[in-house]
């Protein structure tokens, strides 16, 4: 059965805390969590796995059992080369072992001239020495803008790609299609929560492998949603969601 995750940028500005009630009471089995890289959560992650807010959330993880499907955004920059706590990067990882976390997520940014495969073959290295598996986000604008660069820089680093999928855009044979090219390389999909507003495409992911995990998400470029654009009911609207994401994942004979 596939994991369906929420990520935090779905529901900005809900603190870690916060997001796991709000998953727990919702149904929705994982979280996904911004740890670096990007300013509004620093009141949170500056001090890493010093952070007060651990006190708080590792208990509520534990009594709710909602787990933590992946830690980010960690940027592929020349730092990768020298480990030092001081940088964002391995406040991901520390941060992402720490909580039990199957992932970490990574972009290539356009301001750097280094390889991109280079960088990301560094961090997948040392994903795995904090048991976790780096994957790479297709961006617009930056080094990895097309799944087909994706492919390329993490072919044989053991690391793997976010699979963004527009309800709007996508068939349910191109998904199964992307799946089948992308196999061992694929991470989780990811679906933006704006996009399953209206209750997605019935039986889109009907044909994701049962391992492969869907994570609710903000916009395709990885941007909050708007605090404004959202319900008043909160829960109400996750369990929408998620049952958007139901739908799409039940295969249409399953009717039957």
């Amino acid at each position: 059965m596939n994991r369906i995750a929420l990520h935090q940028s779905s529901v900005h500005p809900l603190d870690p805390v916060e997001l796991v009630q709000l998953a727990a009471t919702a149904g929705v089995d994982s979280i996904g969590l911004r740890v670096a890289a990007v300013d509004e959560v620093q009141q949170w992650w500056s001090r890493g796995i010093g952070s007060p807010v651990l006190h708080s959330l590792i208990p509520v993880l534990l009594s709710t059992r909602v787990t933590v499907l992946d830690v980010g955004r960690v940027h592929l920059g020349p730092e990768l080369r020298v480990v030092d706590s001081q940088h964002a990067y391995v406040r991901a990882l520390e941060l992402g072992v720490r909580l039990g976390a199957q992932f970490v997520t990574a972009r290539a940014i356009p301001d750097v001239t280094d390889d991109p495969a280079e960088l990301f073959a560094i961090l997948a290295e040392l994903a795995r020495r904090f048991q976790l598996r780096a994957l790479i986000t297709v961006v617009p604008g930056t080094p990895v803008a097309t799944l087909d660069q994706a492919r390329a820089v993490v072919a044989d680093t053991g690391g793997g790609i976010v699979l963004d999928v527009s309800p709007r855009t996508h068939t349910a044979d191109t998904v199964d299609e992307l799946v089948v090219e992308l196999g061992p390389a694929l991470g989780y999909v990811r679906v933006p929560a704006a996009e399953l507003a209206d209750g997605g495409t019935p039986g889109l992911l009907a044909t994701l492998p049962p391992q492969v995990a869907v994570a609710i998400g903000g916009s395709p470029t990885g941007e909050p949603v708007p605090q404004e654009t959202m319900d008043v009911d909160q829960l109400g609207r996750v369990r929408a969601l998620r049952a958007a994401v139901d739908a799409m994942l039940r295969h249409p004979s399953a009717a039957h």
